[in-house]
């Protein structure tokens, strides 16, 4: 009897663990399972987004590449334009102050009857060199020794004081195109008075 009533005592607990033990894992596991899912989804979405940002990194920085080779090339182009500029300003420069030393002697000798051999060197230096000047500067030097060629007939023959007036002033203005064709200050009154004082004295009557 006492036996039997430990066996069902026995089986009575055993009975209420089960269903203890039943009772929690419903309770909690599901909830476990649904945290433990969870989990694993965010720490997939957190693995997907780093990569996202991963290849997002890798091909801003393969435009920063791109990028910075294409500005390399347009400095490297600026460099090498800036370069031309200043050799093309150089020998402008140059060509301007040759312009100009054959312009002075060409109004020194202006009255001369040899003044066809400065006229030659100046056609001879136009041909060579005139790209190299000013648009304004060229016509006006081409304009200036072929005015000097002429010069001395038109003093012999006597033509109107009008006529060489004129062409003496196409000789003159060749000297200030010259100047400002370089960027230079241009030559005030002064200036050209002082230019062509010190190549030749001029009588005012063989103008």
């Amino acid at each position: 009897m006492i036996v039997f009533m430990i066996e069902t005592i026995l089986t009575v607990l055993i009975a209420l663990t089960i269903g203890i033990v039943y009772l929690i894992w419903r309770s909690f596991f599901p909830s476990y399972v649904s945290e433990k899912g969870k989990n694993l989804a965010t720490s997939e979405d957190i693995e997907e987004i780093t990569k996202k940002v991963e290849d997002v990194k890798v091909i801003y920085l393969e435009r920063l590449k791109d990028i910075e080779h294409q500005n390399a090339l347009v400095l490297e182009q600026l460099r090498n334009q800036q370069q031309l500029r200043l050799a093309a300003a150089e020998r402008r420069l140059q060509a301007h102050q040759e312009a100009f030393s054959l312009w002075r002697r060409l109004l020194a000798g202006a009255h001369s009857t040899e003044v066809h051999i400065i006229v030659l060197e100046c056609q001879d230096w136009w041909d060579k060199n005139c790209l190299y000047l000013s648009s304004k500067a060229r016509d006006s030097f081409n304009r200036a020794y072929s005015a000097a060629s002429v010069h001395p007939n038109l003093l012999q023959t006597k033509v109107e004081a009008d006529i060489i007036t004129k062409n003496w002033q196409l000789i003159l203005n060749a000297g200030e195109d010259l100047v400002s064709g370089v960027e230079l200050p241009s030559l005030g009154t002064r200036e050209t008075e002082s230019v062509t004082k010190n190549t030749i004295s001029i009588n005012p009557k063989l103008l």
